[in-house]
């Protein structure tokens, strides 16, 4: 049974780091906030959040609270050689409740000099994505209860969150200003696809134009997709069923292309490794002048934020595509009118 007021310790906990999120700060001072709360209101000695470097295999120091210098700078935190993390990384919530006996810290001495007896460790994650970790460290032997578990975790949850969206945010404002500073549209369409793949963490990205009849759908550019896979046919739109229904304004999924219908090329998708599909409309003003289309290697029900991200991505991209469009038209109207003044000169000069 849990303790007397642990709902109300919970429920004040919540309360505190909403206010917090709510609040107009940074990431690293919303972080270091949200930390400062689970140690002060449950009582513990320090906590930390670390995010995963997947090349490296690092666990890479983002916020602390509670702990020294000397503790932070002790070393770097391997993956390899951190049970406790390889555990959660797993998706698993992790106890040592006494370090001095308990295996699974890389720095154990470290861990004693710093005054650290009980570890409660869960995972930052985004759907089916770990982001990193989330310890609470106290100074005596403890046992976590699962309400105690679970509260940690719900504010790894939030955390998580707040660093997606801050790092959804850094994406689209790179986009925008390379959108907004390069005229070479296949670059900048080619960049925004791979930040598409990276943010996403899908398996493939594709843009394609309506043709002047609005028939077909032509291929702009694409990242992450075979040759063979983008010789494969012309999609047309009355064969398509998910491109009629996101060229009527509106994103459209399809969550598993080898068992749903709406695909026109369903055989090469499954040769492809494409399993799953969001397309969105590229509109410019009231017009929809093509299609951006997402590809997961795994059924992936895109969530909401994905969807909203993808649609700012779709956006920039049909802005990329209108100012290439207007580059051009200017283009052809100096040099014409370059033409028509080089003539006048002439009949100048020859009267």
């Amino acid at each position: 049974m849990e303790q007397p007021g642990a709902v109300e310790t919970s429920v004040r906990v919540v309360y505190a780091i909403a206010e917090v999120m709510n609040a107009s700060l940074g990431q690293q001072e919303l972080l270091e906030r949200m930390l400062q709360t689970l140690v002060t209101e449950l009582g513990y000695k320090a906590a930390s959040l670390r995010l995963l470097d997947p090349e490296r295999r690092t666990m890479e120091m983002q916020a602390s609270y509670g702990l020294s210098e000397r503790y932070l700078s002790k070393g770097a935190v391997e993956v390899d050689h951190s049970p406790i993390d390889r555990d959660v990384l797993q998706g698993n919530a992790v106890v040592l409740r006494d370090v001095l006996h308990d295996a699974g810290l890389q720095y154990p001495e470290e861990a004693r000099q710093e005054g650290i007896r009980s570890v409660l460790a869960v995972p930052l994650r985004i759907q089916d994505r770990y982001l990193g970790v989330l310890r609470v460290y106290t100074s005596e032997p403890r046992e976590f209860s699962l309400s105690e578990q679970l509260l940690v975790s719900a504010v790894a949850n939030l955390a998580a969150r707040a660093i997606r969206n801050a790092h959804l945010y850094r994406a689209i404002h790179a986009i925008a200003a390379e959108v907004n500073s390069s005229l070479k549209l296949g670059e900048v369409l080619q960049a925004l696809l791979h930040k598409v793949i990276e943010e996403v963490n899908c398996k493939a990205a594709v843009i394609r134009l309506l043709g002047p009849r609005k028939r077909r759908l032509h291929l702009m550019a694409a990242a992450g997709l075979s040759e063979r896979y983008l010789k494969k046919g012309e999609v047309w739109v009355r064969d398509s069923p998910i491109d009629l229904e996101v060229l009527q304004g509106r994103p459209a999924m399809i969550y598993d292309v080898q068992r749903e219908p709406g695909f026109q090329y369903p055989e090469e998708a499954a040769a492809e490794g494409i399993r799953s599909v969001l397309a969105l409309p590229l509109r410019v003003q009231d017009e929809i002048i093509g299609v951006l289309r997402a590809y997961s290697a795994q059924p992936h029900r895109f969530s909401e934020d994905e969807v909203e991200f993808l649609s700012a991505i779709a956006d920039l991209g049909a802005i990329a595509i209108e100012n290439a469009r207007l580059h051009e038209a200017l283009s052809e109207k100096y040099e014409a009118a370059r033409e028509d003044w080089s003539g006048w000169y002439r009949f100048l000069a020859i009267s």
